[in-house]
Protein backbone atom coordinates (compact mmCIF):
# COMPACT_ATOMS: atom_id res chain seq x y z
CA UNK A 1 0.00 0.00 0.00
CA UNK A 2 1.43 3.68 -0.97
CA UNK A 3 -0.14 6.52 1.27
CA UNK A 4 -0.68 9.69 -0.35
CA UNK A 5 0.28 12.90 0.71
CA UNK A 6 -2.84 14.26 2.27
CA UNK A 7 -3.83 17.83 0.14
CA UNK A 8 -2.17 15.10 -3.03
CA UNK A 9 -4.90 12.59 -2.00
CA UNK A 10 -7.94 14.76 -2.15
CA UNK A 11 -6.63 17.31 -5.10
CA UNK A 12 -6.63 14.67 -7.50
CA UNK A 13 -10.03 13.41 -6.48
CA UNK A 14 -11.96 16.90 -5.72
CA UNK A 15 -14.01 16.35 -9.21
CA UNK A 16 -15.53 13.03 -8.26
CA UNK A 17 -15.64 13.42 -4.57
CA UNK A 18 -19.15 14.66 -4.45
CA UNK A 19 -20.28 11.25 -6.69
CA UNK A 20 -18.17 9.37 -4.32
CA UNK A 21 -19.53 9.94 -1.34
CA UNK A 22 -23.80 10.19 -2.71
CA UNK A 23 -23.41 7.28 -5.19
CA UNK A 24 -20.26 5.30 -3.77
CA UNK A 25 -21.05 5.23 0.11
CA UNK A 26 -25.14 6.17 0.05
CA UNK A 27 -24.56 9.32 2.37
CA UNK A 28 -27.40 11.00 1.46
CA UNK A 29 -29.64 10.30 5.06
CA UNK A 30 -26.09 11.40 6.85
CA UNK A 31 -26.30 14.75 5.31
CA UNK A 32 -29.88 14.91 5.69
CA UNK A 33 -29.17 14.06 9.56
CA UNK A 34 -25.95 16.74 9.72
CA UNK A 35 -28.55 19.45 8.47
CA UNK A 36 -31.36 18.17 11.08
CA UNK A 37 -28.48 18.58 14.01
CA UNK A 38 -28.22 22.39 13.34
CA UNK A 39 -30.57 24.24 14.93
CA UNK A 40 -29.59 27.85 16.22
CA UNK A 41 -31.80 31.20 17.03
CA UNK A 42 -29.33 33.80 15.32
CA UNK A 43 -30.87 33.46 11.72
CA UNK A 44 -27.28 34.33 10.55
CA UNK A 45 -25.46 32.24 12.53
CA UNK A 46 -21.32 31.72 12.05
CA UNK A 47 -20.39 28.50 10.86
CA UNK A 48 -16.56 27.45 10.63
CA UNK A 49 -16.65 23.90 8.88
CA UNK A 50 -13.22 22.30 9.13
CA UNK A 51 -12.11 19.51 6.50
CA UNK A 52 -14.79 21.20 4.73
CA UNK A 53 -13.61 19.46 1.41
CA UNK A 54 -16.17 20.38 -1.83
CA UNK A 55 -19.15 21.39 0.90
CA UNK A 56 -21.42 18.76 0.56
CA UNK A 57 -22.64 19.21 4.54
CA UNK A 58 -23.45 23.15 3.26
CA UNK A 59 -26.31 22.38 1.00
CA UNK A 60 -28.63 21.56 2.87
CA UNK A 61 -27.42 24.07 5.69
CA UNK A 62 -28.19 26.98 3.06
CA UNK A 63 -31.79 26.02 2.84
CA UNK A 64 -32.27 26.49 6.33
CA UNK A 65 -30.12 29.24 7.12
CA UNK A 66 -29.79 31.42 3.71
CA UNK A 67 -27.62 34.15 5.02
CA UNK A 68 -25.54 32.23 7.67
CA UNK A 69 -21.65 33.05 7.46
CA UNK A 70 -19.40 30.07 6.76
CA UNK A 71 -15.82 30.11 7.38
CA UNK A 72 -14.14 26.68 5.81
CA UNK A 73 -10.60 25.17 5.96
CA UNK A 74 -9.61 22.50 3.88
CA UNK A 75 -6.23 21.10 3.43
CA UNK A 76 -6.66 20.86 -0.42
CA UNK A 77 -7.38 23.75 -2.64
CA UNK A 78 -8.70 21.89 -5.62
CA UNK A 79 -11.54 20.96 -2.67
CA UNK A 80 -11.84 24.35 -1.96
CA UNK A 81 -12.57 25.45 -5.69
CA UNK A 82 -14.75 23.04 -5.96
CA UNK A 83 -17.03 24.84 -2.99
CA UNK A 84 -16.32 27.58 -4.20
CA UNK A 85 -18.16 27.34 -7.59
CA UNK A 86 -21.32 26.09 -5.89
CA UNK A 87 -21.40 28.62 -3.21
CA UNK A 88 -20.29 31.79 -5.20
CA UNK A 89 -23.18 33.88 -4.12
CA UNK A 90 -22.72 33.02 -0.14
CA UNK A 91 -21.12 34.98 2.41
CA UNK A 92 -18.08 32.06 2.77
CA UNK A 93 -14.52 32.75 3.70
CA UNK A 94 -12.38 30.15 2.41
CA UNK A 95 -8.55 29.09 3.69
CA UNK A 96 -6.17 26.53 2.36
CA UNK A 97 -4.36 24.89 5.30
CA UNK A 98 -3.79 22.42 8.01
CA UNK A 99 -6.27 22.92 10.63
CA UNK A 100 -3.60 22.34 13.17
CA UNK A 101 -1.79 25.29 11.98
CA UNK A 102 -4.54 28.10 10.63
CA UNK A 103 -6.00 29.98 13.26
CA UNK A 104 -10.06 29.19 13.33
CA UNK A 105 -11.03 32.67 15.10
CA UNK A 106 -13.74 32.57 17.74
CA UNK A 107 -17.00 33.43 18.63
CA UNK A 108 -19.27 30.81 16.28
CA UNK A 109 -21.93 29.89 17.05
CA UNK A 110 -21.25 26.39 15.73
CA UNK A 111 -18.23 24.20 14.24
CA UNK A 112 -18.89 21.31 12.28
CA UNK A 113 -16.77 18.82 10.85
CA UNK A 114 -17.98 15.72 8.55
CA UNK A 115 -15.99 13.20 7.55
CA UNK A 116 -12.62 14.64 8.17
CA UNK A 117 -10.79 14.21 11.95
CA UNK A 118 -11.02 9.95 11.54
CA UNK A 119 -7.44 10.62 9.92
CA UNK A 120 -5.89 11.12 13.65
CA UNK A 121 -5.08 9.86 16.38
CA UNK A 122 -5.82 10.94 20.13
CA UNK A 123 -3.23 13.19 21.08
CA UNK A 124 -4.01 14.87 17.75
CA UNK A 125 -7.18 14.83 17.74
CA UNK A 126 -7.27 16.79 21.56
CA UNK A 127 -5.43 19.59 19.99
CA UNK A 128 -8.12 20.14 17.62
CA UNK A 129 -10.46 19.75 19.78
CA UNK A 130 -9.09 22.69 22.31
CA UNK A 131 -8.79 24.67 19.49
CA UNK A 132 -12.83 24.36 18.55
CA UNK A 133 -13.59 24.42 22.62
CA UNK A 134 -11.41 28.28 22.49
CA UNK A 135 -13.12 29.25 19.11
CA UNK A 136 -17.04 28.74 20.42
CA UNK A 137 -19.23 31.19 21.66
CA UNK A 138 -20.25 30.45 24.90
CA UNK A 139 -22.82 27.90 24.65
CA UNK A 140 -22.23 27.22 20.92
CA UNK A 141 -21.96 23.70 19.70
CA UNK A 142 -19.58 21.30 18.14
CA UNK A 143 -21.12 18.55 15.42
CA UNK A 144 -18.94 15.82 14.27
CA UNK A 145 -20.06 13.58 11.98
CA UNK A 146 -17.79 10.47 10.84
CA UNK A 147 -16.40 7.59 10.49
CA UNK A 148 -15.94 5.57 13.78
CA UNK A 149 -15.07 1.84 14.23
CA UNK A 150 -16.83 -0.52 17.04
CA UNK A 151 -14.03 -1.95 19.28
CA UNK A 152 -10.99 -0.72 20.90
CA UNK A 153 -8.99 -3.52 19.16
CA UNK A 154 -10.09 -2.12 15.73
CA UNK A 155 -9.28 1.17 16.64
CA UNK A 156 -5.66 0.22 18.36
CA UNK A 157 -4.76 -2.32 14.87
CA UNK A 158 -5.84 0.50 12.75
CA UNK A 159 -3.57 3.05 14.33
CA UNK A 160 -0.50 0.31 15.04
CA UNK A 161 -1.01 -0.43 11.03
CA UNK A 162 -0.61 3.57 9.94
CA UNK A 163 2.40 3.33 11.91
CA UNK A 164 3.97 0.51 10.31
CA UNK A 165 3.48 1.69 6.88
CA UNK A 166 5.01 4.63 7.63
CA UNK A 167 8.22 3.33 9.14
CA UNK A 168 8.17 1.01 5.88
CA UNK A 169 7.61 3.71 3.43
CA UNK A 170 10.13 5.68 5.50
CA UNK A 171 7.56 8.43 6.26
CA UNK A 172 8.80 11.66 7.68
CA UNK A 173 6.76 13.13 10.74
CA UNK A 174 5.50 16.55 10.08
CA UNK A 175 4.31 15.55 7.19
CA UNK A 176 0.37 14.68 6.59
CA UNK A 177 -0.59 11.11 4.75
CA UNK A 178 -4.02 9.88 3.92
CA UNK A 179 -5.15 6.78 6.03
CA UNK A 180 -8.06 5.99 7.66
CA UNK A 181 -7.84 5.89 11.72
CA UNK A 182 -11.45 6.00 13.26
CA UNK A 183 -11.70 5.68 17.03
CA UNK A 184 -14.75 4.49 18.66
CA UNK A 185 -17.50 6.75 19.57
CA UNK A 186 -16.42 5.69 23.55
CA UNK A 187 -12.62 7.40 23.00
CA UNK A 188 -14.11 10.42 21.07
CA UNK A 189 -16.70 11.00 23.88
CA UNK A 190 -13.75 10.86 26.48
CA UNK A 191 -11.45 13.05 24.70
CA UNK A 192 -14.56 15.83 24.23
CA UNK A 193 -15.04 15.27 27.77
CA UNK A 194 -11.77 15.63 28.33
CA UNK A 195 -11.44 18.98 26.59
CA UNK A 196 -13.89 20.60 28.82
CA UNK A 197 -17.58 20.34 26.14
CA UNK A 198 -20.45 19.50 27.93
CA UNK A 199 -23.86 17.92 27.47
CA UNK A 200 -22.32 15.58 24.87
CA UNK A 201 -24.84 13.41 22.74
CA UNK A 202 -24.39 10.69 20.19
CA UNK A 203 -27.30 11.79 18.53
CA UNK A 204 -26.98 9.02 15.45
CA UNK A 205 -24.83 5.90 14.70
CA UNK A 206 -24.61 3.47 11.42
CA UNK A 207 -22.52 0.52 11.28
CA UNK A 208 -19.25 2.42 10.66
CA UNK A 209 -20.32 6.18 11.63
CA UNK A 210 -21.86 8.51 13.63
CA UNK A 211 -22.93 12.25 14.71
CA UNK A 212 -22.16 13.40 17.58
CA UNK A 213 -23.65 16.94 19.64
CA UNK A 214 -21.04 18.41 21.83
CA UNK A 215 -21.52 21.82 23.87
CA UNK A 216 -19.69 24.41 25.11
Amino acid sequence: MFLEKMSDFFDTRAKTYDSHMFMNLSLDEFYEEIAKCVSCNNPKLRLLDIGCGTGIELSNLFKKYPNMSVTGIDISQQMLNMLKEKYEEKEISLICGSYFDVPFGENYDIILSTYSLHHWNEKEKIIIYEKIHTSLKEGGKFISGDYTCKTKEREQFLQSEFIRLRKKENLLDGEFYHFDIPLTVETDVKLLQDTGFVDIKVVKEWEDASIIISKK
